[in-house]
């Protein structure tokens, strides 16, 4: 019974791994804003933010899992390695600046700017910390990340999503706590990237501010 319990409690937080991977959570982010915020958007523009975001944020990561599985040169698709991790972040971080370079034309999208801008620092700083051989968790980064987002979000543009916060922040624990049952990570490497979000989406608020 309890060999069974631990094979539920296992498919679960794998579950939860995969249905909140980091190649997610920007395109979750970009969903759920459009549909909080109050601004009217054009359906075309909203659907192809949705639809660029999808092709390039996702489907390039998963053509480069679908080669590493092929070509066997990493150690699988977890990257359990931190050089592999680097490679994964620079990758990342060419990804992201093309899509910020992209949205960055529709001024009606600047409200966005802290967020991609935000994940571009934070797979720059990923990147440093691979290269020290430490691999903090993407997870974590991510969904840290997404949540500083409309957390600031919200509290300058004076919009109650108390609700959905509290609901996300759940949601993060869950995932944090998956990855440490896991085996992924250690609560060290949770605890770094946590920081790492939440840091670099306040570098984005800022430089965004600053900038445009």
């Amino acid at each position: 019974m309890q060999d069974t319990g631990n094979k539920i409690i296992s498919i679960v937080a794998q579950l939860i791994s995969l249905v909140f991977h980091p190649v997610f959570i920007p395109l979750y982010t970009v969903w759920l804003y459009f549909h909080l915020s109050p601004r009217f958007f054009l359906p075309a523009n909203r659907y192809f933010l949705i639809l660029y975001l999808s092709i390039i944020g996702i489907l390039i990561p998963l053509l480069f899992f679908i080669v590493i599985l092929w070509t066997k040169a990493f150690s699988g698709y977890r990257l359990v390695y931190p050089e592999e991790r680097l490679i994964f972040s620079v990758i990342m971080a060419v990804v992201y600046a093309v899509i910020f370079q992209k949205i960055s034309k529709y001024h009606q999208f600047v409200e966005l700017f802290p967020f991609f801008i935000g994940i571009i620092l934070s797979v720059l700083a990923l990147a440093v910390y691979n290269y020290f051989k430490s691999k903090p968790s993407i997870h974590a980064m991510a969904i840290s990340g997404s949540i500083t987002f409309f957390f600031t979000w919200s509290y300058y543009s004076q919009i109650n999503i108390l609700n959905y916060l509290s609901l996300m922040i759940v949601m993060a624990a869950l995932v944090m706590a998956s990855r440490v049952y896991l085996g992924a990570h250690n609560l060290k490497d949770i605890t770094r990237g946590i920081l790492i979000g939440i840091l670099m989406q306040l570098a984005g608020f800022y430089v965004t501010w600053v900038v445009f």
